[in-house]
């Protein structure tokens, strides 16, 4: 489970399927996601909508990413 994508989306008061339209994703997919089914290792190409979307840097998302495994 991505604690830290989820923690992220609930601080910024947005539900699942508010940050999958921003992200351009289904919601189902998303959560597949968070919940660490789908996207073992985050794309470049996702993490870094991710990154525009929160507002963060993709340093950030790599260490939350290298502190999953």
């Amino acid at each position: 489970m991505r604690t830290w994508l989820k923690k992220l989306r609930e601080q910024h008061g947005l539900s699942q399927k508010e940050i999958s339209e921003r992200l351009s994703i289904k919601p189902n997919y998303y959560s597949m996601i968070e919940n660490g089914e789908r996207q073992k290792r985050l794309s470049m190409e996702l993490a870094q909508r991710i990154a525009d979307v929160f507002g963060i840097s993709l340093d950030y998302i790599s260490e939350q990413e290298s502190e999953v495994r």
